[in-house]
């Protein structure tokens, strides 16, 4: 069966790509996807934590209600409208960059659109997570005592705080990766990007059976592997978690 010869490195010959094995095809096209979700979770991170610190420690100013109507906004947008957008903004009325392609062919020019297309929704949802985690550890205690002490007002939102506030964080930035590297369908179909979402929608237009079940089997366990790992890691980063025996 599929499940048994994958386990023996075999997935099965692709009826497209000259007769490869369909795990061969998928390992091919897996580092593109992983440099675009990559990407996209470094572009999504530095802006979210960006704003949902900013947002917290300015609660109901004009900082807060930016931030908020960026969440709306980047949870409001499905993905496909999103890189619509991007193309006709930047690649074909502005010229900036290309609107689609890859590294290879185009340099690192190729990746900016798509990446912050697939990072725009987890803008929002990073910023969400992080102002509600923010929010509750500028109110707790040992914050009030180390302003009580006299530390400067940004050691203390981004030393103290922002590390106290950090497991629930880390927990979605893992998730959404595994969700980037399993989901990435749409963006690399927008942007002719040749990673494994591309693969797959190509795979199943012409009935490649062995490499559309490689990819969908190897996309699920990556997001059932992340999700375990963050659940060991969670008791390392925070010693009141156990594991229960």
């Amino acid at each position: 069966s599929f499940h048994k010869n994958l386990f023996r490195g075999q997935s099965g010959e692709s009826l497209r790509w000259d007769s490869r094995d369909g795990f061969e095809v998928f390992v091919d096209r897996l580092p593109a996807t992983i440099q675009l979700t990559a990407a996209a979770m470094v572009f999504s991170i530095i802006v979210g934590v960006s704003l949902g610190v900013v947002s917290a420690t300015n609660p109901d100013t004009l900082f807060d209600r930016v931030g908020k109507v960026v969440a709306i906004a980047g949870q409001s947008m499905p993905v496909f409208w999103v890189g619509i957008l991007m193309i006709l903004l930047f690649a074909v009325e502005l010229g900036w960059l290309p609107a689609g392609g890859s590294i290879d062919r185009l340099g690192y020019k190729a990746i900016i659109l798509p990446a912050v297309t697939l990072g725009w929704l987890f803008v929002a949802a990073h910023m969400r997570i992080v102002r509600s985690s923010m929010l509750e550890v500028l109110d707790s205690e040992y914050i009030k005592m180390i302003r009580a002490k006299g530390l400067p007002r940004r050691m203390v939102i981004w030393k103290h705080a922002l590390k106290n506030a950090s497991i629930p964080i880390f927990t979605m930035f893992m998730v959404n990766f595994a969700q980037l590297i399993a989901g990435a369908v749409v963006t690399e179909t927008i942007f002719g990007w040749p990673g494994i979402g591309r693969l797959l929608v190509d795979s199943i237009f012409v009935r490649d059976f062995p490499v559309a079940q490689t990819v969908v089997f190897f996309g699920a366990a990556f997001v059932v592997v992340v999700n375990l790992a963050v659940d060991i890691i969670y008791g390392w980063l925070d010693p009141r978690i156990r594991v229960a025996d």
